[in-house]
């Protein structure tokens, strides 16, 4: 068996991510797609396509690694639910600030359509806003907003990013049926992010990616995701760095269908199947072939659970400390040592 499969190597992107006969483009892919018309997605009976417009979930979401922290906002819909968060972990001080909002049946979160021309994700009110403006035809991507509370005070941001990777662009099957596209891509940072007037963006290393990601999950569905972004030496080059993890619940072959890789300049490459273990204070990531071998220490959480009746919610945003390695293709380890990075996981029933 080799490492990788080889319905990992990118293939052309389609005109749409669902196809004519109603089913939908699974694999890895080489540029974005520029039209997820979801609603064509055929299903047994109209009750099912019914269920499925309220399970649809979209959003984009926007991390930034400064010299003092991460920084993180999203723009999530799902259904009739609007989610917007923004989020800041301080690396000298540990502290996590979290302005978060929740809304149902307004209608306030709007997904971009697509990454280019303009298209924007936004979410607005008199106390909170982001606004991601995607122009991936030319590269750029522009975030501008804050939020405002009590616990936290107020968080203000306006930047630029500017493309320097290939992307990851991967069409997952959950439940073998159900599409779930996932589009990361790795951005230098250029702007200002400010907590009570003080500047969190200070220096020149700033580094960002952009998760798009949109999708049916079924009712039962959950997933472990961990990214890690900065300057790496590789082979006596200092060069920009990312790895991006995850493990779908229900996605019933890995082997073929995952999107576990790492950014090296302005490349993307693939890494194998990994799987998630769980204590209350750690993550431990693996593969079978031993070119996966991470440990990451949760040093901050800011965590959403509901459980009533039928209906359940258990998610959790970590900040955390990477240790460990992976291996390139050459056999070459690349070695994380107290890496500030993120993670999440993920399991509803809705």
């Amino acid at each position: 068996m080799n490492k990788i499969s080889i319905k990992r190597k990118s293939q052309t992107t389609p005109d749409t991510l669902i196809n004519d006969d109603g089913k939908a483009n699974f694999g890895t892919f080489d540029k974005p797609f520029k039209k997820f018309n979801f609603p064509c997605f055929k299903c047994r009976t109209k009750l099912r396509k019914l269920i499925n417009k309220y399970r649809l979930t979209e959003w984009e979401a926007v991390e930034v690694l400064t010299d003092k922290g991460i920084f993180l906002t999203v723009v999530y819909r799902f259904g009739l639910m609007d989610v917007h968060i923004t989020t800041f972990f301080e690396k000298a001080t540990e502290k996590l600030y979290v302005w978060d909002d929740m809304d149902v049946f307004l209608n306030r979160c709007h997904v971009a359509e697509n990454l280019f021309d303009g298209n924007t994700s936004i979410y607005e009110t008199k106390k909170a806003k982001t606004k991601i403006t995607n122009h991936y035809e030319k590269n750029k991507a522009y975030c501008e907003g804050f939020s405002n509370n009590k616990k936290c005070g107020k968080i203000e941001f306006n930047f630029e990013l500017s493309r320097i990777s290939k992307p990851s662009i991967v069409s997952v099957p959950i439940k073998k049926i159900y599409p779930v596209y996932t589009e990361k891509d790795l951005f230098k940072f250029e702007g200002s992010i400010k907590i009570n007037g003080v500047d969190m963006a200070s220096g020149d290393s700033g580094l960002a990616i952009i998760d798009d990601h949109r999708g049916y999950y079924p009712r039962k569905s959950g997933y472990d995701w961990l990214t890690a972004f900065s300057y790496k030496k590789i082979n006596n080059e200092v060069t920009p760095f990312g790895l991006n993890i995850t493990d779908f619940l229900l996605n019933e072959n890995q082997y073929d269908y995952h999107e576990n890789g790492y950014w090296s300049k302005d490349s993307f490459n693939v890494l194998p199947e990994a799987r998630f273990e769980k204590t209350k204070s750690h993550k431990y990531i693996k593969d079978q072939f031993n070119d996966i071998d991470l440990k990451y220490e949760i040093i901050a959480t800011h965590k959403v659970s509901f459980n009533v009746f039928f209906f359940r919610i258990d998610y959790r945003l970590n900040f955390g400390k990477l240790n460990g390695f992976i291996k390139d293709k050459e056999n070459n380890v690349i070695e994380f040592k107290d890496d500030l990075s993120l993670s999440e996981y993920r399991y509803t029933v809705l």
